[in-house]
């Protein structure tokens, strides 16, 4: 499989090691409900991994889960409740938004207050090494000993982020783009360490994380969205460099951005759709099949008619299921699936998401195999082309799928149906008809 690398800005050949991957996508910081644009991330990976995992590969993959941060103390403060039941409550919201869209939850997820001593150790490393210093009980990492690799990741010089987005304490640096590590504190929830009492800066948490889950060994790939890449992922790659000598991760994995009738979503424009409010309306699927439409690297842009286009694709699907019972309730369907594809839909299925997954091209062949399938039933017959879609749909999270099988009530309520209609009793055959439609039958 290859995947292209926003490190070295090419197409690299995904590492497979005793049939295992390592891989970490940044989590949310948990104090509000997650957004559309805060799903991408977690779609892209719930796509890579569902189709890792049908290949064999076990995939460990590790997420965070920032509950100490500035933005949650302050939204604690103003609502008057502790910052861990806030942060608690998020994280609560957060897992069941992901169950709702169908999205695989990670092997393992940790949350940042759980592993302060491991940070605090961690930047004690640091600052022992020479890497980081000590100023006024905060602690900044010395970007000026690793000039040559940092910005890398992000296109940037050291020398151009003079004036860049920088921490409030620029007076106290060695370079104002040096970020902290841990800062001194006198609000919200703060731990004692050897630096003075404080909390640790959000870039630390990451880099931790992948250092000590799995045991300093260098991902297969980082995920998250590009937004990330500067200032965050180029810090967390910075201090992992420096703790290890070696790189966090041989791909970095960035999706694109998410913007709404081509306008960014932003609180600022106050245009966020959140997912649990976009489930309101639509089916999970339909923002699944949304993401799908455009390769993950590139930007997305949501609009109704995209969203309408979504949801007639499932309509197609739901009406496929529907023709395939009904044959199979009346015994007029001709089952010639043991036979060999000859359209070999699951073959390029395999071939496009291997390239960088490519899932425009994978929903054209989805789009082939409805076509495809279509025509079959309308000769009575099923091929290996219905199971080959049920495989690529199972491979892609949908929780719509097609299927044939029909049980005796089903298909007494069909044959009673077709009965009343032989019979031209069409009073009965128009009430047998609306309950096959109540059930989603016809």
């Amino acid at each position: 499989m290859k995947i292209y690398d926003s490190l070295t800005k090419t197409t690299q050949e995904l590492k497979v090691t005793n049939n295992q991957i390592r891989l970490y996508c940044c989590g949310p910081t948990v104090y509000n409900y997650i957004h559309l644009g805060n799903s991408r991330p977690s779609f892209t990976m719930d796509f890579l991994v569902r189709f890792l995992q049908w290949k064999g590969i076990k995939v460990d993959y590790l997420q965070n889960i920032t509950d100490v941060d500035d933005k949650i103390i302050d939204k604690a403060l103003a609502a008057k409740q502790s910052e861990t039941d806030l942060a608690n409550f998020y994280t609560d919201a957060y897992l069941e938004d992901l169950s709702a869209l169908h999205i695989q939850p990670p092997t393992k997820l940790i949350k940042v207050s759980t592993v302060i001593d491991l940070m605090i150790e961690f930047i004690q490393k640091l600052v022992h090494q020479g890497d980081a210093y000590l100023e006024q009980e905060n602690v900044f990492f010395d970007l000026n000993r690793w000039k040559g690799e940092y910005g890398k990741l992000s296109n940037r010089t050291l020398d151009s982020l003079a004036v860049a987005r920088i921490e409030p304490e620029t007076n106290l640096k060695h370079h104002p783009a040096d970020f902290a590590l841990w800062k001194k504190t006198e609000v919200g929830i703060k731990w004692t360490a050897p630096f003075g009492i404080g909390r640790p800066g959000w870039h630390t948490e990451c880099a931790l994380l992948n250092d000590f889950y799995f045991n300093h060994q260098t991902l297969s790939i980082h995920g998250g969205g590009v937004d990330l890449k500067f200032p965050h992922h180029e810090n967390e790659r910075i201090q992992y460099l420096a703790a290890n000598n070696r790189e966090l991760s041989e791909i970095w994995m960035h999706n694109g951005h998410l913007t709404f009738n081509d306008e960014k979503m932003s609180k600022s424009l106050d245009n966020m759709i959140l997912v649990r409010d976009f489930l309101k309306d639509y089916h999970p699927d339909v923002l699944r099949w949304l993401f799908l439409t455009t390769a993950y690297t590139q930007p997305l842009d949501v609009s109704h008619d995209l969203l309408t286009q979504g949801q007639k694709f499932l309509d197609r699907l739901n009406n496929l299921t529907k023709k395939a019972k009904q044959l199979t309730a009346f015994d007029q369907l001709i089952d010639e699936s043991t036979k060999e594809s000859s359209s070999h839909f699951l073959e390029r299925f395999n071939d496009f998401m291997n390239d960088d997954l490519n899932t425009p091209l994978v929903l054209s062949v989805l789009e082939q195999a409805i076509k495809a399938i279509n025509k079959d039933l309308m000769k009575q017959k099923i091929t290996p082309d219905f199971y080959e879609l049920k495989t690529m749909l199972k491979v892609l999270g949908f929780s719509t799928s097609v299927n044939l099988a029909v049980n005796q009530e089903e298909k007494s309520l069909f044959l009673a149906w077709k009965k009343a209609l032989e019979q031209k009793d069409y009073k009965n055959a128009d009430t047998l008809r609306s309950q096959l439609i109540a059930k989603g039958l016809l």
